[in-house]
């Protein structure tokens, strides 16, 4: 039986410089992003030719056309305020002297990356905010500004910390949701090719190879706590029990066929099958491995 680590290890030395962003970034990311942008913009143009071929355009649907092309923004720009004002309201913000342990691992994982810069914008240290889980394990990263980033992450995940002493999940987990801001994901123009993306079940795809770019640099940053995402799948209480070998043969014993390569295709997190499966292979080949997107 191989155990999952539980211990508060620190995050494994970096020998040499960094890769990139650029490298970081799973194979599929931009090549679907250019896409979606170049679906987008097609869209766009197919929308105003429709309208302007119209004989006698009357003023209200002049309104309407530029209602709908500037919407997305303004959606997008309000949305990031108020969720930002609920989110702080009702979390806790982790601090040095609050939760110092975790901030302490957050704020070492965002110096590493670049992320702790005193004069602002988007290469600063992002806020970090506990909030209830109310039983769901998950952390995101978003934006409370247009050049800035926070990071909430649930309290169920942190308890595993607490009260099993394993900070290495955690620093994963936090590293993961830094990756999301150091490589950009959280910025408000990726926001503005949901809709079309949506429209052309293209969203997906973005989000799945975007989680794995996060799972990559948190592979590169904090590799020992990458197995202890099994929690994400067993429960923060039974993941300590689980035999991770056992499961991982499991897994060989599933057919990769149809419906779980289409399962994979509608999720917008590579489902834990295949996750898992990519983690595994972190200590044989290192962090630069790309995980399946069908």
């Amino acid at each position: 039986m191989t155990a999952i680590p539980t211990h508060a290890a620190p995050a494994a030395p970096i020998s040499g410089s960094d890769p990139t962003v650029h490298q970081l970034r799973h194979r599929r990311e931009l090549p679907l992003l250019v896409m979606g942008g170049v679906l987008s913009v097609i869209g766009v143009l197919i929308f105003i030719g429709l309208i302007a071929a119209g004989d006698d355009i009357p003023p209200w649907l002049n309104a309407v056309v530029l209602g709908l092309l500037a919407g997305p923004l303004l959606v997008s720009l309000y949305l990031i305020r108020y969720n930002y004002a609920q989110l702080a309201s009702n979390a806790v913000e982790v601090t040095s002297e609050q939760f110092p342990e975790v901030y302490e691992i957050f704020r070492d994982n965002a110096q590493r990356m670049g992320l702790a810069d005193p004069d602002g914008g988007m290469n600063s240290l992002p806020r970090l905010y506990v909030s209830n889980g109310n039983g769901v394990l998950n952390a995101y990263a978003t934006k409370c500004q247009i050049t800035r980033a926070y990071v909430v992450i649930y309290s169920d995940l942190v308890d595993i910390a607490y009260e099993h002493g394993d900070f290495s999940t955690v620093r994963f987990a936090l590293a993961h949701e830094l990756g999301h801001v150091k490589c950009r994901h959280v910025s408000i123009w990726r926001q503005l090719l949901h809709p079309v993306a949506r429209l052309l079940f293209l969203s997906p795809s973005i989000f799945r190879s975007q989680e794995y770019t996060a799972d990559r640099v948190a592979a590169y940053y904090a590799p020992e706590g990458a197995l202890g995402l099994s929690v994400l799948y067993a429960g923060k209480r039974m993941y300590r029990h689980m035999d991770i070998d056992a499961y991982f043969d499991s897994l060989a014993k599933h057919k990769i066929g149809f419906w779980v390569r289409f399962a994979n295709f509608r999720a917008d997190h590579p489902i834990g099958f295949r996750r898992m499966a990519t983690l595994r292979r972190l200590p044989t080949e290192g962090w630069d491995v790309h995980g399946p997107m069908l």
